[in-house]
């Protein structure tokens, strides 16, 4: 493994990778932080640093993972793969590779984020079961408070049409009614019931969906065993391929996540060389004498940043194009303009609280000598009693 030149106070400092949380045995709760994460430890071992985050809008782009590195930031796998590779000192994982099997390996790489990722949704997003018992307790427990509250659901919905269209999308609202076709409760105790034609109907539908769901896991996982064959990664290669990370990505949310329903999980059994490659990838890019990553602790201003919309980080496309000298000095004039106007506004809000600090005073001291000249006034104008008077009164 190639050594960096960077050292690590300036990668923990710079460099870091922001993605979900972990959950259970998982790196992370989602299988592309997780890609990310060994990808990046592969190219440039411990010279980042992880953040934690479960809030998508500190995403520059609005999605996670997303890698900061300075002024510079990438949102999802393949820009974090393309930046991490234009670094210098970055090991790159597929240079042993033809230009053929770089090809392939392209193509390859879709077909699992798009198959894979498709089945993992599914076991996350779609089986009632799994989302009540795990997913949604999992987000809700990650997201600060506001976020907790609509983030999950939003979620889910982002997610229903895409499994809808490749039909991995199950209705929960289905079992519920066949499970209440199935039981009812008299005098304490539940008594099933037979299932009328309707309910057969729909348990029928449900018993072969489940089974369309199983095999096109195994058409998935026979493709890839029988790529990877007796080698321990794929395309023969001494180090894992982008294609071993992405794809042990996902398996490995698939043996660590604690799912309900392992719909999946099961389909996967029957391939123990698939397990092995993802522990494989993983020993490789976390071994024992090499550190985890540091990581970033969050404060409390990053749970205010969920309240305030601060301003984003400005794009790497934006950076790279103020390389040149008419764009920098163009940059230096609005910067320039824009620290003038934050002094302006500082200075005329700080003007504005002292006049009327002061206005206050002035009034307060005016009202205290109106006071004390209605005071004494007052005293001077009550007149002294007559006792002569008073005298005379008694003797009468």
């Amino acid at each position: 493994m190639s050594e960096s030149k960077l050292s690590p106070s300036l990668a923990s400092r710079d460099l870091v990778l922001h993605v979900w949380p972990k959950y259970g045995d998982g790196l992370s709760f989602d299988a592309v932080s997780v890609a990310a994460l060994l990808y990046v430890q592969l190219a440039l071992p411990g010279q980042f640093a992880i953040a934690y985050c479960a809030n998508p809008d500190l995403s520059p782009t609005g999605q996670l993972p997303f890698l900061t590195h300075g002024l510079y930031h990438a949102s999802g796998l393949s820009p974090i793969v393309a930046y991490i590779r234009k670094l210098r000192h970055a090991r790159e994982l597929d240079a042993g590779l033809s230009p053929v099997q770089a090809a392939q390996l392209t193509a390859r790489i879709a077909h699992v984020e798009s198959c894979y990722g498709d089945l993992l949704n599914h076991m996350l997003y779609s089986l009632q079961e799994n989302w009540a018992g795990v997913t949604r307790p999992a987000l809700v427990s990650m997201l600060p408070v506001p976020q907790r509250y609509y983030v999950p659901n939003r979620l889910r919905a982002s997610h229903k049409a895409r499994l809808q269209a490749v039909e991995l999308w199950d209705v929960p609202e289905d079992e519920e009614e066949e499970e209440e076709e199935q039981r009812r409760v008299l005098f304490g105790r539940r008594k099933k019931l037979k299932l009328g034609p309707t309910a057969q109907i729909q348990h029928f539908k449900k018993s072969f969906e489940r089974e369309k769901v199983v095999e096109k896991a195994k058409a998935l996982f026979e493709v890839y065993d029988k790529l990877l064959g007796d080698h321990q990664f794929f395309n023969g290669s001494e180090i894992p391929t982008t294609l071993d990370v992405v794809f042990a990505a996902h398996t490995h949310l698939l043996l660590n996540l604690p799912l309900p329903d392992p719909l999946v999980t099961t389909a996967l059994e029957p391939f123990p060389r698939l397990t092995s490659h993802c522990h494989a990838v993983l020993s490789a890019a976390f071994p024992s004498n090499v550190p985890f990553p540091p990581t970033v602790q969050q404060n409390w201003l990053s749970s205010l940043r969920c309240l305030i919309p601060w301003p984003r980080t400005p794009t790497a496309h934006r950076a790279t194009s103020a390389s040149s000298p008419e764009a920098q000095q163009i940059e230096r004039r609005y910067r320039l303009w824009r620290w003038g106007l934050i002094a302006g506004s500082v200075l005329a809000t700080t003007g504005y609280i002292w006049f009327g600090v002061a206005m206050l005073l002035a009034q307060n001291g005016e009202l205290a000598a109106r006071l004390r000249a209605a005071a004494s006034g007052e005293s001077e104008a009550i007149p002294a009693p007559d006792l002569e008077a008073d005298d005379d009164d008694e003797e009468e």
